[in-house]
């Protein structure tokens, strides 16, 4: 036998609204919608690979090209947007 277990998410209103809407034009239930969603996210970050760690090795060569790149470009480097960035190209 397939047991539930019943969740409460919060949600937008808009984001409400326009899972509401398809779930209508789909003919599904919320719960249907979501239970999809949650296996399509699943199914997306299972397939990543993890990002290694950063080791106190990897963190002074990460510094040390800070350091080049402000020197380089004359002008300060905001860490947390440089990682940011990083993580959005790969």
């Amino acid at each position: 036998m397939n047991r539930t277990q019943t969740t409460t998410i919060s949600l937008p209103a808009k984001t409400a609204q326009r899972a509401r809407r398809l779930s209508r034009k789909e003919g599904r239930t919320m719960s249907e919608l979501f239970r999809e969603a949650f296996r399509v996210y699943e199914d997306l970050v299972n397939k990543q690979t993890p990002r290694p760690r950063i080791n106190d090795t990897t963190w002074e060569e990460l510094v040390q090209s800070l350091e080049r790149v402000s020197k380089a470009g004359k002008k300060k480097v905001n860490l947390a947007e440089f990682i940011a960035r990083d993580r959005q190209r790969h």
